[in-house]
């Protein structure tokens, strides 16, 4: 029987049905003790009474936590509840091989697949276990592209080799199964399984064979029409090579396949391990190959195709093999090139063009041929710095400084700060515990993450030395070590950056890379540590949603080094989210004035605030965005930020398309996750908003954050009671408006116009009490529209006029105009025209509110065409956040 959504299962809160696995249904829950998403996989009671399916459960957990590795499903308990038995897992947010081969995949993601698998596999079989029932159902890939492997219920203990008959688990596929049979798949049996025979750690190599050729060329290596057919098949055919359902594939990987699909196990790959190395030897040619066509054009291939010197290049197609032979004089080789050039073509200027390039793509070929420590698709952890010195000063501050250093890079992708707290707690840890090398290590490996930095301060006399070390995050070996001297502490910093930018170098940037982003570290950040220490406590309480306790760090940071770009730039972005526009406005203005202070990701966040809280020109916001995008695909806040800016302007299949973007590479960050909400809100569809937030925020309901939308979609659906109890949320803290400002709002909408204005000004008198300003005049302003909608001009002119003598900003300008407007004041036009000047560019001003002032006077004159024709120009906005 499926349990339904808040059924509690010992310590854990059932939220949804994931599906069927294995033996029992899976469900997402919530770990209430350790405040966590995992999977819960329940044993049916029907089913708990048999033995060998009980056995076969607890098989599954105990094999499967016996082993740790990044790319095998981790497990946390197994339990009892009642008379049901489950297993708690890891909670995985992605899709079966399954569906992800039914999209279809490139070969390199086959390859990638297909080498953690094998990585896994070579984890499993070294802890002398055998899966037995490797198929795409039973690997999960990530959102990010990393592999699980579940579902170890057929797992066992491997033992000595032989050909006799498995009693204890034979693994036949049977249309008809009974008491007794284990099942098996099919179509991914090798032929000893087929045969019901000893099995061992080959036979999983067999079945990796046959998912690699599946996705390869969509197809199954051995079809038939029952599973009957099919392990006749196994047994006694060969399956069809590659190139019958996929032309381009390389030769490689068909031998690679036909050694894993060999019948006598004896001859096929022997080893997990071995299969891997072929694998990852594969994928690197081809990454050299692609690498090699992009730098040659056709006519360089086609001329250096006809060449067969032993120095010279040798072509044969981009999805070949192409290789450059080495030479004991590559000088002698290029001669001969150029000759043999000259002979092919006329004109001394084509030859010298091409001997260029082909002696180009020769170097290019002896750097990449040196695989490089990480590539641009693996993301590196940075652990937290260990400082010896005894000054409190370096602690969490040169961190704070190498992820801005190392941020700089388009190359290098950090694991961001928020799924570290998140993985942490996961951990059952403090989101805020230091990351040790051996806490650091486990994060890698529940993320599949390949690296860590560890840094390190200590005291050499009056010097200072600092290490930066990249580690193996699976073995712990070191990547690459960089090692520098500061002769004193305020040359630390400079030194720190120089360690990060040849540490990049060694991890497989680019020079031309390196050269482009490599702002110095003083000038990204600060060039004093005591700034940059009070920026760095600022910036971990804005992170965790904390920003109005951030403000006094930042202030302080700015107080230090008046030219620290980036504090006045999160100062702009907190007063921003607050409403307090104007303070937002001179933050931000300040910090684009010194936008060359700062690195180029940096620059590109000011050069958006500054666009989207001072001109308020949104069109130029999308297009920083969308450059900061294409220098730096991975970072999720542009995304973010895309969909904040097409919500407003009401292109919502836009802005929820790049919400999923921003979801997709920062999983645990709230932001993204409730702008995808509200986007389905804004479009009525109340389902899928109420299903987005359950599964996006409903792993912690004590969020404002959830609070408030589950009020949203209450009050519009019309579940009045529910809106309340939503509310009683923010009943809890008394210095927050929140609470009062969304009573009023529900009081204006049933027309107790009295009850709005009573509930406003609590919300009045708070923001008052914080030196929130602007936000009391704000309220004014709006009731003073609202007055005037409802006729009550007498009392909505004398309001318009208090909010704008008691703070006279952007926001009170707008409500104040269109309450005068509506009310036949010549102050509304006189307004718009003032905000026109003041803010030429903005989006706002002249797409909604210059708009709707003009209509709202030409209406009150009864000019119903004209009022008519003046909102034309905020027509493709109407659907928007704003407008709407």
């Amino acid at each position: 029987m499926t349990l339904a959504a808040g059924t509690k299962f010992g310590r854990y809160e059932i939220r949804s049905l994931l599906g069927a696995g294995g033996m029992g249904e899976v469900y997402l829950a919530k770990d209430t003790e350790l405040d966590r998403s995992v999977a819960i996989k329940i044993l049916p009671e029907r089913l708990a009474g048999e033995k060998e399916r009980l056995q076969r459960f607890v098989q599954e957990a105990k094999a499967a936590s016996a082993l740790n590795h990044p790319n095998i499903l981790t497990i946390y308990e197994i339990g009892t509840a009642g008379d049901s038995r489950f297993i708690a897992t890891e909670f995985i947010d992605g899709e079966t091989l399954r569906h992800r081969m039914n999209r279809g995949m490139r070969l390199f993601d086959v390859l990638e697949i297909a080498s953690q698998i094998a990585s896994a596999l070579a984890a499993a079989h070294a802890a002398g276990i055998v899966h037995r029932d490797i198929k795409p159902e039973n690997v999960m890939v990530r959102k990010d592209g990393y592999a699980k492997i579940l579902d170890f219920g057929l797992a066992k203990l491997t033992e000595p080799k032989d050909d006799t008959a498995d009693n204890e688990a034979p693994t036949r596929a049977m249309v008809n199964t009974g008491a007794g049979t284990v099942m098996g798949t099919a179509n991914y049996m090798s032929p000893e399984q087929a045969k019901g025979v000893h099995v061992d750690e080959r036979t999983d190599l067999w079945s990796l064979g046959a998912l690699l050729y599946e996705m390869a060329t969509g197809h199954v290596p051995f079809q038939g029409e029952t599973p009957t057919e099919t392990i006749s098949l196994i047994l006694q055919k060969e399956p069809p090579p590659l190139a019958r359902y996929a032309t381009d594939v390389p030769d490689e990987l068909d031998r690679i396949v036909e050694k894993a699909l060999t019948k006598d196990r004896d001859e096929r790959y022997q080893t997990a391990k071995d299969l891997l190395i072929d694998l990852r030897h594969l994928k690197r040619r081809l990454e050299v190959d692609a690498e090699i066509d992009r730098t040659l054009s056709p006519e360089v291939r086609a001329a250096a195709a006809t060449l067969s010197h032993p120095g010279a290049l040798t072509v044969s197609g981009a999805t070949k093999t192409s290789t450059i032979s080495a030479s004991a004089n590559r000088a002698s080789s290029a001669e001969y090139i150029v000759n043999e050039i000259r002979q092919h073509r006329k004109g001394a200027y084509i030859a010298s063009g091409i001997v260029v390039l082909l002696i180009a793509a020769a170097s290019l070929f002896y750097f990449v041929r040196r695989t490089p420590a990480l590539t641009d698709k693996d993301t590196i952890l940075l652990a937290d710095f260990v400082n010896t010195t005894g000054e409190p000063v370096f602690d969490g501050t040169l961190n704070q400084a190498l992820s801005v250093q190392l941020g700089q890079s388009p190359y290098l992708n950090i694991f961001p700060d928020d799924r570290v707290h998140e993985t942490l707690r996961f951990m059952g840890r403090q989101s805020d515990e230091r990351v040790t090398r051996d806490i650091g290590k486990e994060i890698c490996q529940r993320n599949g993450i390949k690296a860590m930095i560890v840094g390190s301060i200590a005291g050499l006399g009056t010097h200072y030395v600092v290490t930066l070390e990249a580690v193996n995050a699976v073995d712990g070996s070191s990547i690459a070590k960089e090692q520098v001297e500061a002769d004193s502490k305020e040359h630390v910093l400079t030194s720190l950056g120089k360690a990060a930018t040849s540490l990049r170098e060694k991890l497989g940037e680019s020079l031309t890379s390196i050269k482009k982003y490599d702002a110095p570290i003083e000038q990204a950040t600060t060039s004093s540590l005591d700034a940059l220490k009070a920026y760095t406590q600022g910036t971990d309480l804005f992170q965790q949603g904390n920003q109005d306790d951030a403000i006094p760090f930042f202030k302080k940071a700015i107080e230090i080094d008046p030219n620290f770009a980036m504090a006045y730039g999160r100062l702009g972005v907190i007063y921003n989210n607050n409403f307090q526009t104007d303070l937002g406005e001179q933050y931000s203005q300040k910090a684009y004035d010194l936008r060359n202070r700062v690195s180029e990701r940096e620059r590109f966040y000011l050069e958006e605030k500054y666009a989207s809280y001072v001109t308020g020109d949104r069109e130029e916001a999308v297009k920083v965005l969308k450059s900061w995008i294409q220098t730096y695909p991975n970072d999720f806040i542009p995304h973010n930020n895309l969909s904040v800016n097409y919500a407003m302007a009401g292109k919502w299949d836009e802005a929820m398309a790049e919400a999923k973007e921003a979801i997709r590479l920062s999983p645990n960050n709230v932001t993204p996750k409730t702008n995808l909400v509200e986007g389905y809100l804004r479009q009525n569809k109340f389902d899928e908003a109420q299903q987005a937030l359950e599964q996006l925020l409903g792993d912690n309901t004590e969020r404002d954050a959830f609070s408030y939308y589950a009020f949203l979609i209450a009050f519009a659906r019309g579940d009045i009671d529910a809106a309340n109890r939503d509310l009683d949320h923010f009943a809890k803290k008394p210095n927050q408006p929140d609470l009062t400002d969304e009573q009023s709002g529900m009081a204006a909408f049933f027309g107790q116009w009295k009850r709005s204005l009573e509930l406003s000004a609590r919300s009045y008198d708070i923001y008052l009490r914080n030196d929130r300003k602007e936000n009391a005049a704000q309220i004014d302003g709006t009731n003073a529209f609202f007055e005037s909608q409802l006729g009550m001009c007498d009392q909505a002119k004398p309001l318009a006029e208090k909010s704008l003598v008691a703070y006279k900003a952007r926001t009170t300008i707008g409500s104040a105009a269109m309450a005068y407007a509506a009310c036949g004041d010549p102050r509304g036009m006189a307004g718009s025209d003032e905000l026109q000047k003041r803010y030429p560019k903005d989006s706002i001003v002249n797409f909604f509110i210059a708009p709707m002032v003009k209509a709202l006077a030409e209406s009150n004159k009864g000019n119903v065409s004209a009022a008519i024709d003046a909102t034309q120009p905020g027509m493709q906005w109407e659907l928007g956040n704003v407008a709407g």
